[in-house]
This record gives C-alpha cells, structure tokens and sequence, in this order.
C-alpha cells in the first residue's frame, strides 16, 4: 500500500505539467500549442492625409517619399483608419463594384494600359485600394470613388519598394515582366503587412509652415482650437500661442482659394518651442 501511494506521489508533478500545457474545448482536455515565432513587423508604413492629398512612405520615423495622389470626392469619401496592405494584384482587371450609380452603365474591363485600375493595385480594404491611373490631370484634388489614385509610375514605384522590403511573393525580375506584358495579370502576396494610417487633418504644420486645406468632406475640422492643437503638436509652447493671431491665419485662409499656407515666424510673434520654457525654469 505504501508503495502504491509513493508511486502515485511522483506521478502528480507529471500529471500536473501536462494539465498546465493543456486547454479545454469543448468539456475535453487538449495540447497547447506550441510557443510561436513573433511575426515579423514592418519597418515600412504608409501615411496618408486625405485633405492633403499626400501619401508618404517612412522607413521607420524616416520620409522615404511623398507622392501626389487623389482621394475620394465628397460623397465618396475615402476611409480614414488604420489599415493594412497585405496583398496586390499587378495588371489588374477592373470589375465595376455592383449596387453603385456611378458604374450603372460601367462594364468590366480587363488589363492594360488604360485599365482605370492602372498597372498594380494594393488592396487595404474591401473594394478600397491604393491603384495607378490613367488619369492623371486631375492628381491631387478629390477626384475618385473612394480609392487612393496614383500616377502608374509612382504606383508601380510604392508596389517595388514593398515587395522587395516585405517579402513579396512575386521577384523584381517577375514585376519588370509583367510590366512588359501589361495584359498578362497577376496576384501577389505580401509577406510583412505594411501598415497603413489615413488621417483627415485639414491643418498641418511641418518644416515652419502652417498649411489650412479645404476641409473637402465638411467635418468642421478648420477652427480656432484645430489650429492650437496642430501648433501644440508640432512643439510649440501652449503659453505663447496668441488667439488672436489664430484668428487672423482663420480669416486668411477662409478668404483664399485652396490651400492656404503661411510661415509660422510671419503669422504668430513670440511664439516659442515647448523645451525653451522647461530651459527657463532650470
């Protein structure tokens, strides 16, 4: 008896060791899966401002390259949010998306050259896509359905960069052929997801400058505080921001046609960096 009761002692540090590596499903006992390798992160992100009409492309904190592009009119806002690009398709067919007025009369269009997906799309959302265009007159303005438009060469540029920097299922050498064959069509995977931001900031401030954009979907973003807040964080001390300069940049730029921009030095005197008033006070 003792021997047996010995014998059923050691067994429970065992027995306990498989019950910590084990779930439950369903009433029944299963492995845990074994310890998985963190998926690797992409140090490549894309940014885009849909007031702007910009899309950025930053290799960690660093700009890589700002492209023009056009997003959606008002009506057929393109969605801001965070995203993410996981897949293409090169040579893309266009397949009018179906319940919409704008394509009552549209009808599919396979690849080539004036295929109005353009040579390569990135898919970010269901029927959203980062897409070249033939049409490329009216870049940087609202002007499509909700996508992001591209010139073909500056799409073709993004795509290469990505699939060459975040594994992508197709080579450098197989990009460059179905590029010579813009019939021939083609999916593709991307192996690191690149992350995606599409912001709505009709006030940025970069580089000294106060930029205002028209606030082209009407959400009341052009105020008093929305200028504060775009000085504030870009490090500007919250002390030495004068409303009534603010007020006047505002009347500026509701009496300009388009974008109104203005150097910081020129529209608020006195304004100061945040860090020089904390090297006052030591």
């Amino acid at each position: 008896m003792k021997l047996r009761t010995l014998a059923a002692a050691l067994a429970l540090p065992a027995a306990f060791a498989q019950a910590s590596n084990a779930q439950t499903v369903a009433g029944q006992s299963v492995a845990a899966p074994a310890d998985t390798v963190p998926a690797p992160v992409s140090s490549l992100r894309i940014d885009i401002n849909i007031p702007e009409n910009r899309l950025r492309l930053y290799d960690g904190d660093s700009l890589v390259k700002t492209y023009r592009v056009s997003v959606g009119l008002p009506g057929h806002d393109t969605p801001d949010g965070q995203f993410t690009i996981d897949h293409a398709e090169w040579n893309p067919w266009w397949r009018p998306p179906p319940g919409r007025t704008w394509t009552r009369d549209a009808v599919v269009t396979p690849p080539g050259r004036n295929n109005p997906m353009g040579r390569v799309k990135l898919f970010f959302a269901p029927l959203y896509y980062i897409h070249g265009s033939p049409h490329v007159s009216d870049l940087g303005t609202a002007a499509s359905h909700g996508c992001i438009r591209m010139m073909n060469n500056d799409v073709v540029e993004l795509a290469r960069t990505i699939h060459a920097r975040n594994a992508g299922s197709v080579s450098t050498q197989e990009i460059t052929r179905l590029l010579a064959n813009p019939g021939q069509n083609r999916a593709s995977r991307i192996g690191v997801p690149v992350p995606l931001a599409i912001r709505y900031d009709p006030i940025v401030v970069r580089n000294g400058e106060l930029r205002i954009f028209p606030d082209i979907y009407d959400r009341s973003r052009v105020h008093t505080e929305g200028v504060i807040q775009a000085l504030l964080a870009a490090g500007y001390d919250a002390g030495s921001i004068d409303r009534a300069s603010v007020r006047r940049v505002l009347a500026d730029a509701a009496r300009a046609k388009g974008t109104y921009a203005v150097q910081i030095a020129e529209a608020f005197a006195g304004l100061r960096p945040a860090e020089a008033q904390g090297a006052v006070a030591r």
